[in-house]
């Protein structure tokens, strides 16, 4: 849970203090699409396919719903904030690594335990998360 709390800390503080290019209407309807996706992604992948566990009980904690909700959500405003379109490729590959080092302390750290899953297969997935969300952002938020 420290390490969850850590991770929250950083990403508001980044968001309190980070030059501001998104609008608070943008805003409002990226964070609570994106942790709608997050639960999504979690509940087929995590609750019914049972390939990874989160947290020291197979019930969803304050921990668990917390990382969920909120360190996704709080990311994609980082992510589209900083986003510049020039240099995408690039950009959308640093917070892939950036996803995946998350999940990586995750599991080093005892929280999260893969049954199945592999931190090979979220790589791809965070990169198209991360093309889906600009993409989902330039259509449809922005207008």
């Amino acid at each position: 849970m420290v390490y969850i709390c850590a991770i929250l800390v950083v990403l508001i503080i980044a968001i309190i203090f980070m030059p501001k290019r998104l609008t608070l209407k943008e805003n409002i309807i990226i964070v609570p699409t994106v942790g709608y996706f997050a639960w999504i992604s979690h509940i087929i992948v995590g609750l019914i396919l049972d390939l990874y566990d989160m947290g020291t009980t197979k019930k969803i904690d304050m921990s668990d719903w917390t990382l969920v909700t909120f360190v996704p959500s709080f990311m994609a405003v980082v992510f589209l904030n900083f986003k510049k379109t020039n240099k995408l490729f690039v950009y959308t590959l640093v917070w892939t690594v950036l996803s995946a080092l998350a999940e990586f302390v995750l599991t080093k750290s005892g929280y999260m335990k893969y049954h199945g899953w592999s931190l090979w297969y979220s790589l791809p997935i965070y990169y198209l998360s991360f093309i889906i969300l600009t993409w989902y952002y330039k259509l449809i938020v922005k207008k």
